[in-house]
């Protein structure tokens, strides 16, 4: 698939998951906190996605933290289910999917910042390409 058709595939899906968990969010200042950066960062995506595409594998990492996000929101993050299942699957004294978005609030933006700064040319030797 062509990174737009990532992009358009991945905008949708997140489209969905807004309106689903709009509808009746644990509360709904919490959520509209949360999803924010979603609402911010994909109309960018969108419009640069012609001049400046990104990587498959960027466009997924950033879709899987913008439902990361989404659900946080939805639940707020004491109370998303699948933090509960780890919670009982690993003996995890408190529910830990706020673990699981500060992975993907660090990860996915030095990702990122990476590809920007590979793409754009500001590193061109190949130890620091390779330390990034």
């Amino acid at each position: 698939m062509q990174p737009k058709r990532y992009l358009l595939f991945y905008l949708l899906l997140i489209v969905v998951f807004l309106v689903i968990t709009a509808i009746k969010p644990y509360d709904r200042g919490t959520w509209l906190m949360e999803v924010a950066p979603v609402l911010l960062v994909m109309p960018v995506l969108f419009f640069t996605h012609r001049r400046f595409p990104l990587t498959p594998l960027l466009y997924s990492l950033i879709f899987l933290h913008a439902i990361v996000l989404i659900v946080g929101g939805a639940y707020t993050y004491a109370r998303v289910p699948l933090g509960f299942w780890l919670q009982d699957v690993f003996s995890f004294s408190r529910n830990n999917y706020d673990r699981i978005g500060h992975f993907f609030q660090g990860f996915v933006p030095a990702l990122a910042t990476r590809e920007i700064l590979l793409k754009k040319g500001y590193v061109t030797r190949r130890p620091m390409a390779a330390f990034l």
